[in-house]
């Protein structure tokens, strides 16, 4: 399976195992904290029972840290606002589509902005 570059490498070992969709699951439900395996009651709702089965086999009696992955969503998030900017969404209908402030939609474009600015090479 390709993993995605983001990924450290207990994501990375997680997905293979579950793939990508169960370990988003994980980051939802348990970002940022050590579970341990199969400790967590938790676990069979928030994955399907083959993943479950799958994961609890290969990681049994572990401790793993589950990554958080904030940036990369963060980044998500980002270029969908700037998607929908350049699709003529208004700053209001971006901020009520993806439930954020109009200042956050500012900020995000702001920041794409100056990443732009920062990719463009001095001409002299």
């Amino acid at each position: 399976m390709n993993m995605p570059d983001y990924l450290p490498p207990v994501a990375r070992e997680i997905a293979e195992v579950i793939g990508i969709d169960g370990l988003l699951c994980l980051v939802k439900h348990f970002g940022g904290i050590t579970i341990r395996v199969p400790g967590q009651g938790e676990l069979k709702r928030v994955l399907s029972p083959q993943q479950y089965k799958d994961f609890v086999h290969t990681f049994r009696n572990e401790k793993l840290a589950i990554p958080r992955l904030q940036a990369r969503f963060n980044h998500i998030e980002a270029l969908e606002t700037n998607r929908l900017l350049e699709q003529g969404f208004t700053k209001a209908e971006v901020a009520r589509t993806q439930n954020i402030t109009e200042r956050a939609v500012y900020k995000r474009q702001a920041k794409q902005r100056q990443l732009d600015k920062d990719k463009q090479q001095d001409l002299f």
